[in-house]
């Protein structure tokens, strides 16, 4: 595999965002190969041609620039495509809305370069608001996947032990040795408006079943740009959803990396486990409380629901993580 990085950027009408993503990395002061890939995910604002305008104006003759069409809703399937396309063994997820400082690139390829054992690297990022910053806002960051990762840099595999997508650094090699073995994703991201969650921590605990680290950088540094439409309370209760079966899901990575054996036996103690454990409160929450009071309620029966009706789910997922490992 050549070394140098291969920028992914997947985006579905992304027009009003994109054009200020790819000034950012035009900017990128990088000693190693650069690319860019653009995969524009079934758009119907003519994303894609927009970039390749905004590109052949703007961009940096020096940096090679592709872009492709993934027809197939799913986050998830761009981000297959463009690392597919990829020329270099570094991939970096950029999301169309991410702005990274000028020295991301490089100094993402001098960590991975420094370390073997690094399966996912990852950084951090800061809000940066299309209007005003609303006052509610630091409290439910993360759900925007804003804020640092972690309290210092290095191996974050046993205390996060895992990463957000948006800016994460993956090996290509890695990628291809888990096509080789079958490993096929539980979740799918977002597709289109609509919301998913998780494809990322499934990536990452997929690397820490081969062995791998999960990395944080502090001088890995970005910024989000947040449209107005996002930033309000219901995309945050529709977060916070879609991370409520996405974690359901990753259970089952995080039970064969602890090598916990579940069945039903097993499945239904942590449903009794669940029902003694705030009941009472939850159901009062869920009428009485205020939004985070009702969040968690929410958040609280969600977990109920699945270990009740999803246990055939788990013991496939649990099985099929077994199949490729």
């Amino acid at each position: 595999m050549q070394k140098g990085v291969s920028v992914i950027i997947s985006t579905y009408n992304g027009t009003k965002t994109v054009g200020l993503a790819l000034e950012y990395l035009a900017k990128q002061i990088c000693a190693c190969p650069f690319e860019i890939i653009l995969v524009d995910n079934a758009s119907t604002d003519g994303t894609k041609a927009f970039c390749d305008t905004w590109w052949d104006t703007h961009g940096n003759k020096s940096i090679s620039y592709k872009s492709f069409f993934q027809p197939m809703p799913g986050k998830s399937y761009a981000q297959e495509m463009g690392y597919s396309e990829a020329s270099y063994e570094y991939l970096i997820v950029c999301d169309d809305d991410n702005l990274f400082n000028e020295h991301y690139v490089q100094v993402s390829f001098e960590i991975m370069e420094s370390n073997l054992n690094i399966g996912a690297l990852g950084g951090w990022c800061e809000a940066r608001f299309e209007g005003d910053k609303p006052e509610w806002f630091d409290g439910y960051k993360r759900y925007f996947a804003v804020g640092k990762q972690s309290d210092s840099s290095g191996d974050i595999t046993n205390k996060k032990g895992c990463l957000y997508g948006a800016g994460m650094v993956i090996r290509k090699s890695h990628w291809l040795q888990l096509n080789k073995l079958g490993f096929s994703p539980l979740l799918t991201c977002r597709k289109g408006d609509s919301l998913s969650s998780g494809g990322d921590t499934e990536y990452c605990y997929s690397l820490r079943l081969l062995g791998y680290k999960i990395w944080y950088d502090e001088r890995l540094h970005f910024f989000h740009y947040m449209l107005s439409k996002r930033v309000n309370m219901e995309y945050v209760s529709k977060v916070r959803k879609a991370i409520s079966y996405s974690n359901f899901i990753c259970e089952a990575y995080l039970d064969e990396i602890s090598n916990k054996e579940i069945n039903e036996i097993t499945l239904e103690k942590k449903i009794k486990k669940g029902l003694k454990k705030n009941f009472i409160k939850m159901i009062k929450n869920r009428f009485l409380g205020g939004f985070e009071e009702k969040e968690k309620s929410k958040e609280y029966f969600r977990r109920l629901y699945f270990l009740k009706f999803k246990q055939s789910e788990y013991i496939e997922n649990r099985n099929s993580i077994k199949e490729w490992l």
